[in-house]
């Protein structure tokens, strides 16, 4: 399959007044064209500023991208000679929808006015040929068009949410970030949402980025899993092999906390202890002092990624598991 983005060894870190948090510490990731990627793990782990380092959108009073490369078809977007091209593609071939759509849509503007921005800005369209190609985008999220002269906070969560997804989806991106957009919707709401990502995604073939703490939008949403750990990504591969034959620990953890219809048990068995202090990491394997089988080389040494197999890889010393065939 055809590469659309790549990740290499990417480092970033924020400058706060109690000190230098490091946010990313040597991310990788691949993604093919019309591909959907789960990007799993716990608050604090990277997941949001991975999405907004892709976007540029880092915070530039005290963020700062300490090393390694973003490729978005072929170009490089850490290089600040392509700030152009990166100010070009956001929101026309890269898109984002964002945890809270009533933060990120603006509330002195309609919602038909801020979806036809998106054409005028990307498209070049004219003030009415916006408005017409806005009100369809919204009809297809399920947003009546007459409702286009109504104001974000006349919607409901869910309803705001279709808005923010018309507004990303308007121009056909090549890919669409979407930062936990279910998070913030009652269950019924959020199926209906997923279920419109989905069909939308198969119909313009959109490569996705799912970030999310649901294991089970993974499994319904997304081709392959991306678990990230303190800045990292510990385990990556198609979802039914990971899901499967999780070998990090961590994963293990993930999976294991879930509830399980098929069985009756008193009480989940939640991760023990608390992520690393972005702040103070440890010298090596940063899952260590969780970790159940640690060794004392966890202690001394941060693991390399180990290939699996073609579809499965993961960055652990643990070896009593053996290779995944």
């Amino acid at each position: 399959m055809e590469e659309l983005l790549e990740i290499k060894d990417l480092y970033v870190e924020y400058h706060t007044m109690e000190g230098k948090v490091k946010a990313l510490n040597g991310v990788n990731l691949k993604i093919a064209k019309s591909e959907s990627i789960g990007l799993v793990g716990e608050t604090g782990a990277g997941k949001t500023t991975t999405a907004l380092s892709i976007l540029g959108l880092l915070p530039k009073r005290n963020s700062k991208i300490v090393s390694g490369n973003i490729i978005f078809s072929g170009k490089e977007l850490t290089d600040k000679r392509n700030r152009g091209f990166l100010e070009k593609i956001r929101g026309n071939r890269i898109a984002m929808v964002f945890q809270n759509p009533l933060s990120s849509l603006n509330p002195v503007f309609t919602v038909g006015e801020q979806v036809a921005m998106v054409f005028r800005r990307h498209q070049k369209m004219g003030k009415k040929q916006a408005k017409i190609e806005a009100g369809k985008i919204l009809e297809m999220t399920g947003i009546l068009a007459f409702r286009m002269e109504d104001y974000p906070h006349q919607f409901s969560g869910g309803m705001r949410q279709r808005i923010g997804i018309a507004a990303a989806l308007a121009c056909k991106p090549d890919l669409l970030i979407a930062d936990e957009p279910t998070t913030a919707l009652d269950v019924t709401i959020q199926a209906q949402v997923l279920e419109l990502m989905k069909e939308l995604q198969n119909k313009s073939k959109t490569t996705l980025i799912m970030i999310t703490h649901n294991l089970g939008i993974v499994k319904e949403l997304c081709d392959r899993v991306a678990v990230m750990y303190a800045g990292r990504i510990i385990e990556e591969g198609e979802v039914e092999e990971v899901f499967n034959h999780p070998f990090h620990p961590y994963t293990e953890g993930l999976l294991g906390s879930l509830p399980d219809i098929k069985k009756k048990i008193e009480r989940l068995n939640p991760i023990k202890g608390f992520m690393s202090n972005p702040m103070n990491l440890p010298k090596g394997c940063k899952f260590a002092s969780r970790c159940p089988y640690c060794m004392e080389i966890c202690i001394k040494e941060d693991p390399s990624d180990i290939i699996l197999n073609d579809k499965h890889r993961a960055a652990c010393f643990r070896e009593d598991k053996g290779k995944v065939s």
